[in-house]
């Protein structure tokens, strides 16, 4: 795919998705009456900056918690490190799924709402958390600034299990804020 065509695909959701609000704001208000699509339109806000305010205060008073835990343990066991690592690490993905539901419920429109209501429902959030991580990985994946980070590592117990992951160098990792390498004068 060529680059226009890749920037107009990105393009694509940012203007369909107001012409598809605008629709079903319509679609609404025609079946319901305009005012009652009007309050409805304002609670969906409402709910919205309420779900930031109350539950996004519960995730993230949930990861200080585990922080706090985590510094009182001063833990050295790889295996409980691991396990506390991924519990702080869903409850961090936990309190950024509530927060784009809370963004997105405040978001005037029906489809935002749906949306929204999806990454705030606690036995729908474990999909919409995945559905992220797995979409982000790809991103990651296939970035050029992280292409050869990443290479494979295999850790050699001493119970002779074989542990496999990934390494990633610090130093291969150019950042924004890292000054471009100095070009050579012919």
């Amino acid at each position: 795919m060529s680059t226009p065509m890749r920037r107009a695909a990105k393009l694509l959701p940012i203007i369909a998705l107001p012409l598809a609000e605008i629709y079903v704001i319509s679609r609404v208000g025609g079946a319901i009456g305009a005012g009652r699509t009007f309050l409805l339109i304002l609670a969906g806000i409402a709910l919205g900056s309420l779900v930031i305010r109350y539950e996004g205060r519960r995730v993230l008073t949930r990861l200080r918690e585990l922080g706090e835990q985590a510094q009182r343990e001063g833990q050295s066991d790889p295996t409980a490190l691991a396990a506390q690592g991924k519990e702080v690490t869903r409850a961090a993905a936990d309190a950024g799924v509530v927060i784009l539901g809370g963004i997105l419920l405040i978001i005037p429109g029906f489809i935002t709402d749906v949306l929204g209501l999806l990454c705030v429902l606690p036995f729908t959030r474990p999909l919409i958390r995945r559905l992220i991580g797995t979409v982000v990985a790809a991103k990651v994946a296939n970035s050029p600034r992280f292409s050869g980070v990443v290479r494979e590592a295999r850790i050699h117990r001493p119970d002779g299990k074989i542990v496999r992951g990934e390494v990633i160098d610090p130093q291969d990792v150019r950042r924004d804020e890292d000054p471009p390498p100095p070009r050579e004068l012919p």
